[in-house]
């Protein structure tokens, strides 16, 4: 069945030609709001298989991403809005806050979480367990200074002790797309479909997080976006229906939530 894909940006429109299976819409539904975008960089709303989505292009090498979950009174900051104050105190320009990934009670993070070089949760390791995070394979959204990373869990747990020192990290699943393959687990059929969010390595390794606007996105098609749109080899499932993201210019109201790890990106 073809897949009808529609772009609408936010910054500097770009010269796109899609997939031949594609039918891209009149020039005349692209509207362009500022003038930021230069290499795929900043903030993009755009239509794939009939769905809104809404992305940020980060280059790690120019914006800070960072791992967030206790406060330094060591309570979660749960919320967006509570972390973005935070933020704003300490005169950060905010491009960008997310749910980084999923939580037990009391608002701790499942798998592995690394702040600021400080291992707060372990890697987690089982794969017989239910839920989103245990579908195999998942995997860790990881920064270290050569830049930003997915990988699966197994071959994070290879590398940890090899490469440099890493500052953040969080642990999810399941992994979207491993070595440029969509995850064989996903049925482009499917008709479970909701809110999603995740995020992948673009080839310049520029990072790239995605949320769909309704909750009417299958596994499969979320996975496709990063892949063929993108042209990310490695992309990782955040979570699903409680997701919330704030961007700078195309969703700044969105300050609620109730999580446990989140990620920030500020600008240098």
């Amino acid at each position: 069945m073809p897949r009808f894909f529609n772009i609408l940006l936010f910054i500097l429109p770009f010269s796109f030609t899609p997939d031949n299976h594609d039918c891209p819409f009149p020039e005349s539904n692209r509207l362009v709001h500022d003038t930021t975008f230069v290499d795929h960089i900043g903030e993009i709303t755009f239509t794939y298989n009939g769905q809104q989505y809404d992305a940020i292009v980060v280059n790690p090498s120019v914006s800070d991403i960072s791992l967030h979950w206790l406060s330094n009174d060591q309570t979660p900051y749960k919320s967006i809005q509570v972390l973005r104050d935070v933020l704003l105190e300490k005169k950060k320009d905010i491009l960008m806050i997310t749910n980084g990934g999923m939580f037990m009670k009391n608002n701790i993070p499942v798998g592995l979480f690394i702040s600021s070089g400080r291992e707060l949760r372990p890697l987690d390791t089982a794969t017989d367990q239910p839920g989103n995070f245990y579908m195999q394979p998942n995997g860790v959204f990881y920064l270290d200074n050569t830049g930003a990373h997915v990988s699966t869990t197994a071959d994070y747990l290879k590398r940890s002790g090899k490469h440099n020192k890493i500052v953040h990290a969080t642990q999810s699943g399941p992994m979207l797309i491993s070595n440029g393959v969509i995850n064989g687990k996903f049925n482009p059929a499917s008709v479970n479909r909701n809110l999603r969010s995740g995020v992948g390595i673009l080839p310049n390794g520029n990072v790239v997080f995605i949320i769909s606007k309704e909750a009417q996105t299958a596994f499969y098609d979320f996975a496709a976006i990063f892949k063929a749109r993108f042209g990310c080899k490695d992309a990782l499932y955040l979570d699903g229906a409680i997701s919330k993201m704030y961007l700078k210019k195309g969703r700044p109201d969105e300050l609620n939530g109730d999580f446990g790890a989140i990620i920030a990106v500020t600008a240098r």
